[in-house]
């Protein structure tokens, strides 16, 4: 069986995880859009992994397109949850006493219970979201998975590869937010073909040093600079909470990124 193939089986089994995570029901749909988003970006992992000339195909940018769509109309539900769990994690790493903590992941609750009300009132069940990934899987066997060679796999890989050390050079430059999601997308995709090629082809040696700790740097980022983003503006916390929580997140999200630095140094190497 060839490479393209396995990674085929691979695709339809996120998409299909995707779908199921999605009806998930009552508090444990938070965590199912979470698992959702997940494998929808496996599975666009995945396809970028076909090479340049099966991502050209039509019917592969049209499928592409439809989950990268999906995925982010679900990003401001886990946007709510994600809140929640930078909460839970600052609980971890500042002194924030678990009665101030619950008192604060109050407020997030009811962001995300009225986010995820309005979102089933919109799609109930989500029926129609597990209705496009469903359809997806049926793209997903229709596609030409067989022309796909180990080759425009490698070299799709190393595409991956040019992509995250640009982003990784353009963050080193510059402290714009942007630029190190950009950059955490781009490790993201690249650790996600990474994992699935280490079950799909344990053979191949297509793997990068050091790509752990710096998601692992990048993660923890990512949390504190998410929470720095609601302490700048109304809508969530009380201004006197938004006030407590900047003092507390800004050297922890300046020791991270200065952590985060350092990962990128050995990952430059």
């Amino acid at each position: 069986m060839g490479l393209g193939v396995v990674l085929q089986a691979e695709a339809i089994h996120e998409a299909e995880r995707a779908a199921r995570q999605l009806a998930r029901p009552g508090e444990d749909r938070h965590d199912g859009i979470h698992q959702a988003r997940k494998s929808i970006r496996r599975v666009r992992a995945l396809i970028a992994l076909g090479g340049p000339e099966f991502s050209a195909m039509p019917a592969v940018r049209r499928l592409d397109a439809g989950l990268r769509s999906l995925c982010r109309g679900l990003s401001s539900l886990r946007d709510a949850d994600a809140l929640r769990d930078a909460l839970l994690h600052l609980e971890q790493d500042a002194i924030v006493g678990p009665i101030e903590c619950e008192r604060l992941c109050a407020f997030v609750a009811v962001l995300r219970a009225r986010r995820l009300a309005a979102a089933l009132a919109r799609d109930p069940d989500f029926a129609r979201r597990r209705a496009r990934l469903q359809e997806a899987q049926t793209r997903l066997g229709l596609l030409p998975w067989s022309q796909v060679t180990d080759a425009a796999v490698a070299t799709a890989h190393a595409a991956s590869r040019r992509r995250l050390r640009k982003a990784l050079k353009q963050a080193k430059r510059s402290d714009d937010p942007e630029a190190w999601h950009t950059l955490r997308r781009r490790l993201r995709r690249l650790r996600q073909q990474e994992n699935a090629l280490s079950r799909c082809a344990p053979g191949t040696a297509l793997h990068t040093a050091g790509i752990a700790e710096l998601a692992d740097r990048m993660g923890k980022a990512q949390d504190h600079a998410l929470l720095l983003a609601h302490c700048r503006r109304s809508g969530v916390f009380p201004a006197r909470d938004r006030a407590t929580l900047r003092r507390l997140v800004e050297p922890l999200y300046a020791d991270a990124l200065e952590h985060a630095a350092g990962a990128l140094e050995s990952l430059a190497d």
